[in-house]
């Protein structure tokens, strides 16, 4: 069997006798992990489904599907052949724009491939590397003055390519003979050879810099065209293959393989259709508080509760045995993405979370819709909804919200991995090339010492080492239950926060509505 799901391991800590209940909140009463089957007229289960999800966002939950799958019978002739038929055609569109984006991806490190090139040699202007200027004169544009290179005339005199050097630390400007002489100390014949070079290297420097300046901004504004490009034909892409991935098969994954082969309803004699989609919605609740009339919770006071807190990271986000990095294990060295997206979960104008709200119900359903078609030509529709409601803390949701984002993000990576898209550059922009420039003409200043730096991090090191002792020796077990949320299940967890979660959502929201539109009791 496989590993078990993050909501599971987060249930089995996080419930009654959990090692970290009351840290965080995750209880899932069995009475609310039920399945609903129907047979019903074709075309009846999927006007339920749909109208169940509809009356969820109007009971004020959030509503998102998470993973579905479609498997039709070869026998089913005109399903079969429409459903191949469209996902050929999405697949023919793929293949197309990936062979042009593949040409614009080239085109793309070409130019970053000259930039780079440039980027050495703009570096080497503004911070003034004289040295590295006149060695380039020397290496790459007087040797092609043959037989009156300098290099050539080395024989003559030794020390002239380094006298041509020294004449740029001391006098870069200056051309005149005796000058050079007396400055240097040399002949005057050599003199004069350092004088002709010296006019030659001043002129060439003042075409160069300016055409190397002007170059390496064309390169920037053709980079960006075609990163521009390669975004246009990433947006255009992604719809396509996001629908493609709507089209996938049931039997691609392992375990619905096994399954089917089980079935006694599938068979290759008979047309019969699979589609299974998953879905998870949650909004907030609140505990029946004793002697209370009535209850009106201000929308503008905060819980002061923060739900990324260090417990949170260290045992449910960042721990790659039992928190979201078992699944998603790119997040260890991905920190700053669900800083970000922590953030954006929490945004109270984006309606996933509520400042105000300490608990929420979790409900997640999985509608497995099968269609058969008889010889005869009727068709009946076969409908299970698999149930199971969850009290989460907002700790908790988080995480579980996470995942979704998780899920997300690893479909933009592949949509880059597909792409052949890699990471971005460093340079984007004419404003941005600015600012490396000026960071370069820094660079000769004077440099912090990073002893202190050095510190800071040593001695995080040791905090960290020394703040894993106590759960390593258990005593963080000892203390879990004085978290910041609920710790007494057995009193107020089972009759003020329970008993909503079955009477106000579950059973008016799930059961009642279901059997209601499908006429069971009338």
């Amino acid at each position: 069997m496989g590993d078990k799901p993050l909501i599971e391991r987060m249930f089995k800590d996080g419930s009654k006798d959990g090692k970290y209940f009351g840290k965080y909140i995750c209880v899932a009463p069995f009475e609310t992990r039920e399945e609903f089957n129907f047979t019903l007229p074709k075309g009846k289960g999927t006007d339920l489904w749909i109208n169940f999800l509809f009356n969820l966002e109007d009971k004020g939950y959030v509503v998102q599907k998470v993973s579905e799958n479609l498997e039709v019978s070869p026998v089913d002739a005109s399903y079969y052949n429409l459903t191949q038929r469209q996902k050929e055609e999405m697949e023919g569109r793929i293949k197309q724009g990936l062979a042009s984006v593949s040409s614009a991806v080239s085109d793309y490190e070409l130019l970053a491939h000259d930039l780079r090139k440039y980027e050495e040699l703009v570096k080497i202007i503004k911070t003034g590397d004289e040295h590295s200027l006149r060695a380039m004169f020397v290496d790459e544009v007087d040797i092609s003055t043959g037989a009156n290179a300098i290099k050539s005339i080395v024989a003559r005199w030794p020390t002239i390519i380094s006298d041509f050097m020294t004449v740029g630390e001391r006098v870069p400007r200056e051309e005149e003979v005796d000058k050079i002489k007396d400055e240097l100390k040399i002949s005057r014949a050599e003199a004069v050879i350092l004088s002709t070079k010296q006019r030659l290297y001043n002129n060439w420097k003042s075409i160069f810099i300016p055409e190397v300046e002007n170059r390496f901004r064309r390169l920037i504004a053709q980079r960006n065209s075609r990163k521009k490009s390669i975004e246009e034909y990433k947006n255009w892409l992604k719809p396509l293959v996001a629908r493609h991935r709507l089209y996938k098969e049931g039997l691609s994954s392992s375990e619905a393989a096994r399954e089917t082969l089980t079935t006694p309803y599938h068979s290759p004699g008979q047309a019969i259709s699979t589609n299974i989609i998953s879905v998870v919605a949650w909004q907030p609740i609140v505990g029946i508080e004793p002697r209370i009339g009535s209850l009106n919770i201000n929308e503008l006071i905060k819980s002061g509760i923060d739900p990324y807190d260090k417990f949170t990271k260290e045992k449910l986000i960042f721990n790659e045995y039992k928190g979201l990095a078992k699944e998603h294990p790119w997040i260890m060295k991905d920190r700053e993405w669900v800083d970000k997206n922590v953030k954006d979960i929490t945004n109270p104008e984006n309606g996933w979370m509520k400042e105000n709200r300490l608990y929420y119900v979790f409900l997640e359903v999985t509608n497995i819709r099968i269609v058969y078609r008889a010889p005869t030509g009727d068709e009946i529709e076969d409908v299970t909804f698999k149930t199971k409601n969850w009290m989460v803390s907002q700790n908790a949701l988080l995480v579980l919200l996470l995942k979704l984002k998780s899920l997300q993000e690893e479909f933009d990576r592949e949509m880059n991995q597909l792409l052949g898209v890699t990471s971005e550059e460093n340079i984007s922009s004419e404003e941005e090339a600015g600012k490396i420039i000026e960071k370069w003409e820094e660079e000769n200043k004077e440099k912090k010492p990073k002893k202190f730096k050095e510190l800071k991090e040593k001695f995080g090191n040791i905090k960290t080492r020394l703040s894993k002792i106590p759960e390593s020796l258990g005593l963080d077990f000892a203390f879990s239950r004085f978290g910041p949320y609920e710790h007494n299940f057995d009193d107020r967890l089972t009759n003020m926060y329970l008993p909503p979660l079955a009477i106000d959502f579950y059973r008016p929201h799930v059961v009642s509505y279901f059997l209601k539109e499908v006429g069971v009791g009338k």
